[in-house]
């Protein structure tokens, strides 16, 4: 991999350059994977809630179930950036 020349190799920014990347194709790879999940499940199915039910399409719910993980990630993420910096 080909660095930039105001980054030599080792510096905490070219560190930080790789875990960038590597979250990026982790990512792409997560998408892809939910979207052959969501295309290769689309019956309905009854979702029971506390107070009620309904029907949907096993879509929605693998969508609105993946959108929850990531709302969560990030609010878990912003979390330890403010005790980090409370520190």
């Amino acid at each position: 991999m080909a660095q930039a020349p105001d980054r030599p190799e080792g510096t905490s920014a070219a560190k930080r350059d790789v875990r960038e990347i590597a979250r990026l194709v982790i990512g792409a790879a997560g998408l892809v994977l939910l979207i052959a999940f969501v295309v290769g499940n689309s019956n309905d199915v009854r979702v029971n809630y506390i107070f009620g039910h309904a029907t949907t399409s096993l879509i929605w719910v693998i969508l609105v179930a993946a959108l929850l993980g990531v709302l969560v990630d990030r609010l878990i993420i912003a979390i330890g950036k403010r005790r980090k910096k409370q520190r």
